[in-house]
């Protein structure tokens, strides 16, 4: 084991490329495995095939809707751009799964790279990357019907390690915030659920330092992130003729987590009869889809927030006990998937105690960051249906407190000493 670990430490290249090629060999045997489920999309590749079909970012639910921004744009156009060469059939849906292979393949072959940015020991983030390169634990979101999550997750990984790099500068400056600014603005095109994570950080920054270059910097990052969605914004106020940062389909998916006989997951209301007589998502529900058509999503978001609302004032226990369901579905995986719950919560608990060690052996700035992330970040997951693809974007950082406690935890007993650990005071506080 040990010669192993110290061969893939000497030879980084090829302990990406090992990483990377168990996670693209597992999944595509997945995916050959269950051809069958290829020619199946949803809302982002239907998206993707109106922009083909009708030059319009459109149309993601079961029937043509018209214009909308239940989506983000990065995915939907890399998806366009398959489709335009390979069309809507087969070749291109089974291209569309090769983007997802290969998109968690590359996120898992950073996570030795990963380690080494944020100060774990190499051999953190190489345990964790061929474990979750071994183990596909998010089913077919790793092969058919993951969206933009691990490409996400990379961008998050960059604004923590810029956001690190600025924090150990004994002077941040302000080209640094409104660079800092603009890398925030282009993430959230990726994925606009990273925008909690930064108001948590910048939350967290000005009311533990409390000074006003903080206060000012804080507002500078804010105003130049907005600044870069912009374009964004304008498009959907002149095609939805309201004012949308990147997505307006909160008030559906609080309602599809919050009515009569609802179930945690996803899932789980899919399978439940009960549940799909009291709401359906116009994702698979042709009068739902109906109706966004007549109403426009904007009126049928807010119709279904406000429904939502309602329903969470008039059944406070209920909507209590599904929280507490959402949480420990979020945190420890599907409970209706024993194999599945049982590598998310093993990690998840190695994570969770590793924590403190990051204090200790990678440095406070990063046991900040981690806290921050994982506690803002899963909030709003907690009053939705639970999906198995939310926690990809942060599921790094637990993996890597993971690894960290394991690789304490060899040390302590066998003596073996973890690379990377080099001396806090040396290279993980401010420079002077």
């Amino acid at each position: 084991m040990r010669r192993i670990v110290a061969y893939f430490t000497a030879h980084r290249k090829v302990a990406f490329f090992a990483i990377f090629v168990l996670a693209f060999v597992v999944r595509l045997g997945f995916l050959l495995h269950h051809r069958g489920d290829i020619l199946q999309v949803g809302e982002e590749p239907r998206i993707a095939e109106a922009m083909i079909s009708k030059g319009q970012f459109a149309d993601p639910y079961v029937i043509p809707t018209g214009p909308t921004a239940h989506s983000t744009p990065f995915y939907p156009f890399i998806l366009a751009g398959i489709y335009k060469l390979l069309g809507i059939g087969f070749a291109g849906q089974f291209a569309r799964c090769l983007t997802v292979v290969t998109g968690y393949a590359l996120l898992y072959a950073l996570y030795p790279t990963f380690a080494s940015a944020f100060g774990f020991p190499y051999q953190a983030g190489l345990l964790a990357g061929f474990i979750a390169a071994a183990f596909p634990v998010r089913r077919s979101f790793e092969v058919f019907r993951g969206w933009e999550e691990p490409w996400a997750a990379m961008a998050l990984a960059l604004l923590l390690w810029l956001t690190l790099k600025r924090e150990r500068s004994a002077r941040p400056t302000l080209a640094g915030a409104i660079w800092l600014g603009v890398c925030w603005g282009l993430s959230l095109y990726i994925s606009f659920s990273l925008f909690s994570i930064l108001a948590g950080l910048l939350f967290v920054d000005v009311l533990l330092k409390r000074n006003f270059v903080v206060v000012r910097d804080a507002a500078v990052i804010v105003l130049v992130t907005l600044a870069v969605i912009s374009p964004w914004t304008i498009r959907n106020h002149r095609e939805l003729h309201a004012w949308v940062l990147m997505r307006d389909n909160l008030g559906l998916e609080v309602l599809y987590g919050n009515h009569e006989h609802v179930r945690p997951s996803a899932e789980l209301n899919a399978d439940d009869p009960a549940s799909l007589q009291d709401f359906m998502h116009p994702g698979q529900s042709v009068p739902e889809a109906t109706l966004i058509k007549e109403m426009g999503e904007i009126a049928y978001n807010k119709r279904d927030l406000h429904w939502a609302e309602g329903w969470i004032e008039s059944h406070p226990g209920e909507f209590l006990w599904l929280s507490v369901e959402r949480f420990f579905f979020f945190w420890l995986g599907p409970l209706n998937h024993a194999f599945e719950t049982l590598i998310i919560s093993s990690y998840t608990l190695l994570g969770i105690a590793g924590l403190g060690l990051i204090r200790k052996r990678v440095g406070a700035i990063q046991f900040r960051l981690w806290c921050t992330v994982l506690f803002f970040y899963p909030l709003m997951y907690y009053i939705v249906a639970f999906a198995h693809r939310y926690r990809v974007q942060i599921d790094w950082m637990i993996w890597l407190s993971a690894g960290l406690c394991v690789s304490v935890l060899l040390e302590r007993k066998t003596g073996f000493q973890p690379a990377n650990l080099e001396s806090v005071s040396q290279i993980h506080q401010p420079k002077s």
